[in-house]
């Protein structure tokens, strides 16, 4: 248990800012970043041990961190994307959504729909097809 879920990260937290926090309790192999949420692999499982007792519930940033042992080993998220390109994770079929944000009734959320400015063009569809994915 090398390997730690962060949780509720602020939005512009950056690599850099997570080695400073956690500077002085081993070295660091991977950290991972996703918006409200990253992933931060210690060289030695006691570094991680520290870190979640020091750091679980504690300040940062504005943001109050959720840190806990991460539920999938490194090698599963080497299969595939990691998120470094901004895609999402889907490797079991379930959108990983612990983005840190709860809901009125207490309970965790996926962040709504995002406008980007990105846009896509379809042209040359035959009229028997539809744009719609079909379920």
């Amino acid at each position: 248990m090398s390997r730690l879920y962060v949780g509720r990260l602020p939005r512009d937290v950056r690599e850099r800012d997570l080695e400073r926090l956690f500077k002085g309790y081993g070295q660091i192999r991977d950290i991972c970043l996703r918006p409200g949420f990253g992933f931060i692999e210690f060289r030695e499982k006691r570094d991680a041990e520290d870190v979640m007792h020091d750091f679980n519930n504690r300040e940062f940033m504005g943001e109050r961190l959720l840190i806990e042992p991460a539920r999938m080993d490194r090698r599963r998220e080497r299969d595939g994307r990691d998120g470094r390109d901004g895609r999402r994770d889907d490797r079991d079929g379930r959108r990983d959504d612990r983005d840190g944000r709860d809901g009125r009734d207490g309970r965790r959320g996926m962040a709504g729909p995002q406008r980007t400015p990105f846009r896509i063009l379809v042209e040359n569809l035959s009229s028997s097809v539809s744009w719609q994915v079909s379920t």
